[in-house]
């Protein structure tokens, strides 16, 4: 393992117990987004690439119902075991979930009807061998869903609706080392011929709005401590630390789509793909294998 992977699975193992947990909703209505776009059907089987706490898996397992199977695989140990104890509590057979690296997932060849990855495949390194990965890993038929962030970089950075934090990120070059400084995914262009030369085809790529929504600005700055942003919070001084506070929290009320509570408007992008139901080098469909 390397150390920048080491340091993530540090950071996310803290960060399990309160990730996504702190009423601010934001990557669960992503996650319920990308299961709606890539079609979740009864009866399907799922892998959840960086499941997290579960945003986009358990949304997978209500789609897939009792006679579906959901997967999720993710670096950190903590985050596993977490969405291995809620799906317990759910009384969620259906779902296991196991420590993985996303770039490589041991399953066998055809093993799901779908693969996701919300909010985490673009931060992967070596893109196409993720794509391709994800290829083998489809039955034939098969679709792939992802989302990332879009860009927004015009008139100015912004991270999360805001310009505060992305000035804020830059300042001590904190960022995914992706957004919002360049496209994720090197670009929706790059990106369909990434996935194009994967094997996939029927390609969409589209950006939607989503919405962060939270209690009070407050509650949206401490938000920001209870994912990868902690990284940076943990970097600065007490000093630096209160100013931007200070100026997060006012940009937050200034930009806020409602005066009642925080809502902060952030484009998202979505991706969905599907492995072709002919295998190229035989000519056989599922059903003509068996």
């Amino acid at each position: 393992m390397t150390d920048a992977r080491r340091e993530a699975q540090l950071v996310f193992n803290g960060l399990a117990p309160e990730y996504d947990r702190s009423g601010v909703a934001y990557f669960g209505p992503v996650g319920e987004r990308l299961v709606a776009l890539v079609d979740i059907g009864s009866g399907e089987s799922v892998l959840d690439i960086g499941c997290g706490r579960g945003a986009v898996l358990f949304h997978a397992a209500r789609a897939v119902g009792e006679h579906g199977r959901v997967v999720g695989i993710d670096l950190s140990t903590a985050m596993v075991e977490a969405v291995e104890k809620e799906a317990r509590e759910r009384g969620l057979s259906q779902v296991d979930a196991v420590v993985g690296e996303g770039r490589s997932p041991q399953f066998p060849e055809a093993s799901f009807d779908v693969v996701t990855g919300g909010m985490s495949v673009h931060m992967l390194a070596d893109i196409p061998a993720v794509l391709r990965a994800c290829h083998h890993l489809l039955c034939l038929g098969g679709r792939l869903g992802l989302s990332a962030p879009a860009t927004v970089d015009h008139p100015a950075p912004e991270v999360f609706g805001l310009r505060s934090i992305a000035r804020f990120s830059a300042a001590h070059d904190a960022g995914s080392g992706i957004y919002p400084y360049a496209e994720a995914f090197g670009g929706a262009r790059r990106l369909r011929g990434d996935l194009m030369a994967a094997g996939f085809e029927n390609v969409e790529i589209m950006e939607e709005p989503a919405f962060i929504s939270a209690d009070s600005a407050e509650s949206f700055l401490r938000w920001t401590r209870t994912h990868g942003m902690r990284k940076l919070w943990d970097r600065v001084s007490p000093e630096e630390r209160c100013r931007a506070e200070r100026a997060i929290t006012a940009e937050a009320r200034a930009r806020s789509e409602r005066t009642d509570r925080i809502v902060l408007r952030t484009p998202v992008m979505y991706v969905t793909a599907s492995r072709p139901p002919l295998d190229a080098t035989t000519g056989l469909s599922d059903r003509g294998r068996a």
